[in-house]
């Protein structure tokens, strides 16, 4: 049997959550996307849908009498990828491990810092350090990559171009988790993640918007990935219309996501960070216009699994 490599969508709604029946079918949780490799977990930002995955997580940590260990890797440190922190259930719990990975950013000391402001009274009434789970906080750059090692329960994170670094033997990797700054997102910008299992990759490029002949960086971070998981906040009637374009807003087309996908040609695309005004009839003509300019794209949407094949 081939190695377990699988993506879940457990919120894909861009800006803040959204609710009612117009948005059944797509969902209306912010950003959290779960990729589960081999033995390990990663969550990728913990927007609102983090908290159906921390119950989950919870439910089946119980049934296997193991510990729960969430491993979180923030894009940046927007509200709308951070909401679901605080109702994270298993950061309250003694006999858990949550370690989260983000970029330092604006006037913080660390990305540590930053979430003590946001996770904090009077803007929510428990602070971290509070929180009973033992938690850390590591600062991240596009110089790093984090391995994980088999028969390692922890990982390691390395400076993987300098020249004292020994790196780990490819045989001894399991997962690893490469990450990109992107520049064009308000105000600091924002950490696009690749994840690697098993000779396949999965790359979350959330929060990002296109460049004049396409974003030659991220082409390249993205190269004959396996899936591409892109913002496509817009379509082009909303990102051209005038006097309130969107343009700058650090967020994509359609067109500009996949765009990326057959430059970069990756394998599957999903269109993802939906507008919150986006109902699920919109979204469906989002998905026909996807399959138009790259015909394996789909529209991401709360609940789906993707095995990775």
């Amino acid at each position: 049997m081939a190695p377990h490599f699988s993506v879940t969508f457990y919120g894909c709604r861009g800006s803040f959550p959204v609710a009612g029946p117009q948005f059944q079918r797509y969902g209306g949780a912010s950003p959290c996307v779960v990729v589960r490799a081999g033995t390990r977990t990663i969550i990728l930002d913990a927007g609102s849908g983090i908290i159906a995955h921390g119950n989950a997580m919870l439910a089946e940590c119980k049934k296997n009498k193991v510990a729960p260990v969430a491993d979180i890797f923030i894009t940046h440190l927007h509200l709308d990828h951070l909401i679901g922190l605080p109702y994270f259930n298993p950061i309250y719990m003694p006999q858990a491990s949550v370690n989260i990975w983000g970029p330092r950013m604006g006037s913080y000391d660390s990305f540590e810092a930053a979430l003590n402001t946001f996770i904090h009274p009077p803007f929510f009434p428990v602070p971290l350090y509070e929180m009973q789970s033992s938690k850390q906080f590591t600062d991240i750059t596009e110089a790093h990559a984090v391995y994980y090692l088999k028969g390692q329960s922890r990982p390691v994170m390395l400076l993987k171009h300098h020249p004292d670094t020994v790196l780990p033997d490819p045989e001894d990797i399991e997962v690893e988790v490469h990450c990109m700054r992107g520049y064009n997102h308000p105000k600091s910008g924002v950490f696009i993640y690749k994840i690697i299992h098993d000779g396949k990759t999965v790359v979350y490029a959330t929060d990002t918007e296109g460049y004049v002949h396409g974003d030659q960086r991220l082409t390249a971070f993205a190269k004959d990935a396996d899936v591409l998981i892109h913002d496509a906040m817009y379509t082009n009637n909303r990102y051209l219309s005038m006097p309130s374009s969107t343009q700058g807003y650090g967020h994509s087309t359609v067109e500009i996501a996949a765009g990326v996908a057959r430059r970069a040609n990756v394998k599957k695309l999903f269109l993802f960070h939906h507008d919150p005004g986006s109902t699920d009839d919109a979204l469906d003509a989002v998905g026909e216009l996807g399959k138009q300019e790259f015909e394996n794209s789909e529209v991401a949407r709360d609940g789906l699994t993707y095995d990775v094949i």
